[in-house]
């Protein structure tokens, strides 16, 4: 036998036929391979061995505890030879799957039994993370990558794929003399801002949101209070708990404090944090892939503390309601931990079934009202320290007395400073932040209404008002009508009925659509989002 591999007359050959010949001499057995040798363009192959002898023995114990909750055939169909460990820190696992459709499958019905089962095995939580299968990283035990004499094995699988280009073989080039435009700057600049103020986390819990970390002032207090009584006796002190206050004051904050609170504590606790919009989601696909009783096992069975922010999307849902309304009943009934985040109290949310008000109502309803100066500053102070941004007390006292209803708002000010520090290599003084934030010491709030919102906008587009307000279909009056209708929406929460009124007694029909459209299309448009941010910032 030899002892060495011809990798020359397998892989630098440049003749078809001659590889051919050589497959074919070795397929036949005349062709003499010592069973020890590997074919991997991976110099680091023996290196990897070890890791992958160590996700290997993961995947399959996961594998083992998954398949003792979940139904035979749906293990064999998402799980069975399809769902593999390929990386961990201390943190996060990554999971590989073969189809998207699989990968979509397991998120929508199976994370809970995921995380239950990494928990039993690792001792404590982690977030999944799902990727769709690549090839590349194919983590079968070496049945895929070993080359075996055929006189020991009848089976081989292989791949004879395009030559890959080695890293060391490629070069690239950056001229010296590239420097970015003055407007790609500031687009930068206004980046950083525009991305803090639109992260939403659903589902994987931010460890970075800690009840330490969370600013405590009058305006919070009884919020951080219960929310921490909550956190060290799940289900037990107040077993509902209904958090309630505009956008950007911090509820979000708390609720990923509540979940690394009882994950350090009790690993074991099985927590849901979803969103009312993604649950409706979730609900509508089990139904059409006809796993409607899974939805629901997984709700009321696998969970010990659920948490849905934004509560009032469930207004107009008949169906979404009364799956709520049972594993409401089920999980009460258990003594589980309900905890629930809205932008009103449970009686001020339209298009909501009464028995669900009811239910919403009797948890222990908390607001939170608007930081004070004092709990503004600090705010400010702590997230500087925490993001190395250097910038005096009087632009920090700058912010603070013009940013005045909106915690996230606050640090996206503080962020975009930090940004134009670090691409420009400057101190931050009070001039520079009057300029990049167009704020001045004498600015004062407005009291907003909503003429002063339909106002601004036109003001924006330089278009009369009255035209915006009243029945002319030109599309860029149009734009603008629908960008006013959503801001008043937004900022105010005006019934839809006023909102008609005010654009010439449109139908409340007409003023949802302008809504929807509106969000949509900042969902999808980075552009347009940045815009609506413009207009925003002016009101």
């Amino acid at each position: 036998m030899s002892d060495n591999f011809p990798f020359d007359k397998f892989i630098k050959s440049n003749n078809n036929k001659d590889l051919e010949n050589n497959m074919s001499q070795f397929f036949s057995g005349s062709l003499e391979v010592s069973s020890e040798n590997i074919i991997n363009t991976n110099v680091d192959k023996k290196e990897n061995n070890n890791d992958n002898d160590e996700l290997y023995t993961i995947t399959n114990e996961i594998l083992s505890i998954i398949k003792t909750n979940v139904p035979q055939e749906k293990f064999s169909t998402y799980f069975m030879s399809t769902f593999t460990v390929s990386s961990f820190d201390e943190n996060t696992i990554n999971f590989s799957v073969t189809t998207k459709f699989i990968k979509m499958m397991i998120e929508n019905h199976y994370l809970g039994f995921i995380n239950q089962a990494v928990i039993e095995l690792m001792g404590k939580a982690f977030n999944i993370n799902i990727e769709v299968f690549n090839k590349n990283n194919n983590l079968e035990k070496e049945s895929t990558n070993t080359v075996q004499n055929p006189s020991i094995s009848n089976e081989l699988e292989t791949e004879v794929s395009k030559p890959i280009v080695s890293v060391k073989d490629m070069s690239f080039k950056i001229d010296p003399n590239f420097t970015q435009s003055n407007d790609d700057l500031q687009n930068t600049i206004n980046s950083s801002e525009i991305k803090h103020l639109k992260s939403n986390v659903f589902g994987r819990i931010d460890k970075s949101k800690t009840f330490d970390n969370f600013i405590v002032g009058p305006s919070n207090n009884m919020a951080h209070a219960f929310s921490l009584a909550v956190s060290k006796d799940p289900g037990i002190t107040y077993p509902q708990l209904y958090l309630y206050g505009n956008s950007g004051l911090g509820k979000t904050h708390l609720l990923h404090a509540i979940c690394n609170y009882i994950n350090d504590k009790d690993p074991t606790k099985r927590i849901c944090f979803t969103s009312a919009g993604d649950f409706t989601k979730e609900m509508v696909m089990s139904i059409q892939s006809k796993t409607i009783s899974e939805f629901q096992r997984k709700y009321t069975d696998l969970v010990d503390v659920l948490i849905i922010d934004d509560i009032h999307e469930l207004k107009d849902r008949a169906r979404t309601q009364a799956e709520f309304f049972h594993i409401f009943n089920e999980l009460q009934n258990k003594k589980k931990q309900l905890i629930f985040t809205s932008d009103k109290a449970p009686k001020e949310i339209s298009g909501i079934e009464d028995r669900i008000r009811t239910r919403l109502s009797s948890a222990l309803l908390t607001d939170i009202q608007q930081p004070d100066l004092e709990t503004r500053i600090a705010i400010l102070k702590n997230k500087a320290n925490e993001k190395d941004i250097y910038i005096g007390d009087d632009v920090i006292n700058l912010i603070a007395s013009c940013v005045r209803n909106n915690v996230r708002e606050l640090e996206g000010k503080l962020i975009k400073l930090g940004a134009y520090s670090d691409l420009m290599n400057v101190d931050i003084d009070l001039e520079i932040a009057k300029e990049q934030l167009n704020l001045t010491e004498d600015h004062q709030d407005k009291i907003l209404t909503i003429d002063s919102i339909a106002k601004t906008v036109s003001s924006y587009y330089k278009l009369p008002l009255g035209d915006i307000r009243g029945k002319n279909r030109k599309a860029e009056l149009v734009l603008a009508r629908h960008i006013a209708m959503y801001l008043i929406h937004k900022l105010l929460k005006k019934t839809l009925e006023e909102i008609g009124d005010y654009f010439n007694k449109r139908d409340h029909s007409t003023v949802i659509h302008a809504i929807d459209k509106m969000k949509k299309r900042i969902k999808e448009e980075g552009s347009f989002s940045q815009l609506i941010y413009e207009i925003e910032s002016n009101i």
